[in-house]
């Protein structure tokens, strides 16, 4: 694209163009030089650019249309990217007052162009104008329809349509029950031929690009229809259609198949049943999460079983039939169940989490300490501990494999826009618009965003956020009909300040719904974090007293680590008195003393052993460590790193929640294996030494390095 704008967005103001006459093109080479030529022949009385996307076409006769018709704007994508994504990138390549869509197979009639434009700026209502398309006979093609129902789609869509040819259904959704002479509103119209206003596409954003071909022009006539424009037909202008129904050929062509996942897409964005079951997404998906663990629990003792039944001649007794151990196993499944839940597995969002090894290996061993403990207790002499030793790591291993299925699974589903929450936003624009830009892909995170809403005292709408994909969709006090009219099931709300008495009432109204409430507010981890709501003085707020440090864990920490520094003490002692003997100290290892900073103001002095050219030197020659271990003047593992507070930043929210969750401890050798300092990593990331992530090089901006064996601070 000439202008460099991002598929999918609306371009910015209307432009100097009037019109812009979009084609999006795949292997048709001969439709299209029709369609070319009759634009050309029939032009609009108009200023107009003519642009035509083509979707990686291997048509040997592209080269002779692209020869014949040099005045057109080319824009040559290298695979085939689905109409829904020609046609946007191909209005966003010439913002114009008006955009005209047309397939390669429509004729442009005489004064066809004129008077689509003319019925355009006659009704200012209407967002999509589709004018009246011909058969090449001559006959009028049902171009306008009804929106599908269930009975439309089981007469058009199955066998059920050869029964019944003449059904009044079928007749009813293709709007052959009115007169095709006249102008009027209707539910939505063939994508092959529509005008588009700039302003409807503001209002109501571009075409979604989740349909690769058909329903595209269903699903934007109905959200034109939602955010309050027309949708209009006209038979004032005239266009002549070679329309082949690809889609209708037969169960096993590409068309069909192409043509059964739009409308899956399609209800599944604006299904009622698909928008209740997405309501309760999170306790749906908890719910299957168990019932998949609980199968590989199941299937786990079974394969147990089966292990040592095979295994049978290796010992004294033979194993006794599985029914003997059916109640043991219901024991076990009720176990689970208390441990899984009781540890967080099911907890809101879990599944976002990859979770860990060693979680999985603290469930199963608790699991299975507390099966095999019940044998003993039981007095179960049936049971073969055997069994119950091989199920342990099956256990593990099935926890591991649910997880990895279920996420898979939800990943899938995302990447083909299947699953998303269809989410409001709620705040000022200029939040919104930075939230977006720093959100990145919200698919990852499950999120469609639909749109936003917030007040404005001027007349008109708001220009779309996000390069147009996010309208406003809306006032604050109309957040219910927004929410029930766009199938939205999560609603993100951003402070906007005094939003007005009524504003308990829209959240209540909105919980009545049953939508996922999500408030932005920057103090909201402070009850994450362990405080309390609380009314102060008649204002709420939160609250955390003193003295909840957890004391044991405290206790068990400090234990930790002096056993971690007498260790290190003693490895390392020995090595640097060698190293002193042979003078390497201040010649070929380097003592950096580095003053650190971190939030919980311990601010203690370390040294550290580096080499010359500044790197850290392995954990053997760290004698100076193991002191400050022993110390308590750093840890052994926590949430902020040496190289965290070697150089104090800010960190993401996710290690800010984490780390206000803790209790206070110093700076660590050793971090979250995913790390939670300013560069994103933890101490220990490369085999056989520490890593400061280059931070202890020399720099002039960064530090002081000694060249002696006095230690130095670092400022």
């Amino acid at each position: 694209m000439t202008d460099g704008m991002k598929t999918g967005a609306v371009p910015p103001g209307g432009g100097g163009l009037d019109l812009n006459i979009v084609i999006v093109h795949y292997n048709t080479s001969d439709d299209l030089a029709r369609c070319l030529e009759s634009v050309f022949v029939n032009p609009p009385r108009c200023s107009f650019q003519v642009t035509v996307v083509d979707n990686a076409s291997t048509d040997p006769g592209l080269a002779a249309v692209r020869e014949r018709f040099t005045g057109v704007d080319w824009i040559m994508s290298g695979q085939n990217t689905g109409y829904a994504r020609g046609c946007n990138r191909g209005m966003a390549a010439h913002p114009a007052q008006w955009y005209l869509l047309l397939n390669p197979d429509i004729v442009v009639q005489p004064g066809a162009l004129d008077a689509v434009l003319a019925c355009g700026r006659s009704h200012p209502r209407a967002g999509i104008i589709g004018p009246q398309l011909l058969n090449e006979d001559g006959s009028i093609q049902d171009s306008c329809r009804r929106f599908y129902t269930l009975r439309t789609l089981l007469l058009r869509r199955t066998f059920l349509g050869r029964l019944f040819p003449d059904s009044d259904v079928v007749a009813r959704h293709l709007m052959r029950d009115f007169d095709h002479l006249s102008n009027r509103p209707v539910d939505w119209v063939l994508g092959g031929c529509m005008l588009v206003s700039h302003a409807a596409l503001e209002r109501c954003g571009p075409m979604d690009e989740r349909f690769f071909l058909y329903f595209e022009d269903v699903d934007w006539c109905y959200r034109m229809w939602q955010a309050g424009c027309e949708v209009l037909y006209t038979p004032d202008a005239r266009f002549v259609h070679r329309h082949r129904r690809a889609s209708a050929r037969g169960a096993f062509t590409r068309s069909f198949w192409l043509h059964l996942g739009s409308l899956i897409s399609f209800y599944e964005k604006w299904g009622a049943l698909v928008w209740l079951l997405k309501r309760w997404r999170e306790p749906l998906l908890m719910l299957l999460f168990w019932v998949l663990d609980m199968a590989a629990v199941s299937a786990g003792f079974v394969a147990a079983w089966a292990v040592r039944k095979l295994a049978g001649p290796l010992f004294a007794q033979p194993v006794f039939p599985f029914s003997e151990y059916a109640p043991l196993l219901g024991y076990t499944l009720l176990l689970s169940s208390v441990v899984f839940w009781g540890s967080g597995r099911y907890a809101p969002g879990g599944l976002r989490d990859k979770g860990t090894w060693a979680q999985d290996l603290q469930r199963a061993g608790t699991v299975f300490m507390l099966v095999l403990a019940s044998t003993y207790l039981g007095n179960m002499d049936v049971v073969s501990r055997a069994v119950l030793l091989v199920f342990a790591p099956l256990l593990v291993a099935g926890l591991r494999g649910t997880r990895r299925l279920l996420r898979g699974v939800m990943a899938r589903l995302e990447r083909g826009r299947l699953a998303l929450e269809r989410t409001l936003l709620v705040g000022p624009p200029g939040v919104l618009a930075d939230w977006l830009a720093a959100a990145g892909d919200l698919t990852a995170s499950g999120v469609d965003p639909v749109g936003f809403v917030c007040d404005h005292d001027e007349y008109g709408a708001l220009p779309p956020l996000d390069g147009g994909r996010v309208p406003w969709l809306g006032a604050t006090a109309e957040l219910p009909e927004v929410v029930r009219r766009y199938r939205v099931s999560q609603v993100v709300i951003w402070p906007q300040g005094d939003a007005g008495t009524g504003t308990l009432r829209l959240w209540g109204a909105l919980r009545r719904l049953g939508v996922r409430l999500r408030w932005q507010s920057e103090q909201a981890w402070l009850l994450a974090a362990g405080a309390r709501a609380e009314v102060f003085g008649g204002t709420l707020g939160a609250v955390r007293g003193p003295g909840q440090t957890r004391w044991l864990r405290g206790a068990l920490r400090r234990a930790g680590d002096v056993a971690a520094g007498a260790i290190l003490a003693v490895v390392s002692g020995p090595v640097r008195l060698w190293d002193r003997v042979r003078g390497r100290i201040g010649r070929d290892i380097l003592l950096r003393g580095i003053r650190l900073a971190d939030p919980w103001g311990f601010d203690a002095t370390v040294a550290v052993a580096c080499a010359p050219d500044g790197q850290v030197l392995g954990m053997v020659r760290q004698w100076d460590l193991a002191l400050a271990l022993l110390q308590g003047r750093i840890t052994f593992t926590g949430p902020f790193t040496l190289a965290d507070g070697l150089r104090w930043r800010e960190p993401d929210p996710v290690a800010k929640l984490a780390f206000w969750t803790g209790d206070p401890v110093p700076c660590a050798l050793r971090g979250p294996r995913t790390g939670h300092g300013p560069e994103g990593a933890g101490f220990w990331n490369r085999p056989g030494g520490l890593d400061f992530l280059d931070a202890t090089k020399p720099r002039a901006s960064d530090a002081r390095t000694s060249t002696t064996t006095d230690k130095a601070d670092v400022s």
